[in-house]
């Protein structure tokens, strides 16, 4: 079997787990994440190859194609800030929706929208914690915390079937938030 990173052919040893491939991959990466994997000629993702079982006797070539840390945040912020406008859109009208009695549908808008500012959380966390700005990530901290308790108190008033108030908090509140994520993540994009 062959491994390669990139274009590079890295051992040609049998080497028959998975893991120690994984580990021989990643002493040899520089600054670098794994962004893809063929075995042979199929592309699998990193989950992929390490969830399932798979006979790599019968895998000729594994190549891993690597991306250095810094593109890898570049791309994932520039996609992100392409999301934002997408969620601040879908809060307004889960707004009017919750303000003009459509509970039903604006609830099922809100499910989907929240699952959005999730991702975009999640990817905010995963950055910051690759980043090296000791004020920017205290900064961002303070957003996402504040964040965190205006989502809360969304939630509390959905429970509590205070639609009006959901309404303005959605409208207001929220997109001050999104906004204030927004130039953050500008300030990451600058960073980078």
């Amino acid at each position: 079997m062959y491994i390669y990173i990139n274009e590079n052919v890295i051992d040609t040893v049998a080497i028959t787990d998975k893991n120690d491939i994984l580990e021989l991959v990643e002493t040899k990466l520089n600054n670098e994440i794994i962004d893809t994997i063929h075995l042979d000629d199929v592309e699998v993702s990193l989950e992929y190859f390490q969830e399932n079982e798979l006979d790599l006797e019968r895998i000729e070539k594994i190549k891993f194609e690597s991306k250095k840390v810094e593109q890898l945040i570049t791309e994932t912020l520039t996609e992100a800030e392409n999301y934002l406008p997408k969620l601040k859109k879908a809060l307004n009208n889960s707004a009017e929706l919750f303000k003009n009695g459509k509970e039903a549908d604006a609830s099922d808008l809100l499910d989907k929208t929240l699952e959005g500012i999730q991702w975009y959380l999640e990817v905010i966390n995963g950055i910051m914690s690759l980043i090296d700005n000791k004020e920017l990530k205290d900064k961002g901290n303070k957003i996402l915390s504040d964040f965190t308790q205006a989502l809360n108190r969304a939630m509390v008033s959905l429970q509590n079937e205070n639609y009006d108030y959901l309404g303005d908090l959605l409208e207001v509140e929220m997109m001050e938030y999104l906004d204030k994520l927004s130039d953050f993540n500008q300030e990451l994009l600058e960073e980078n």
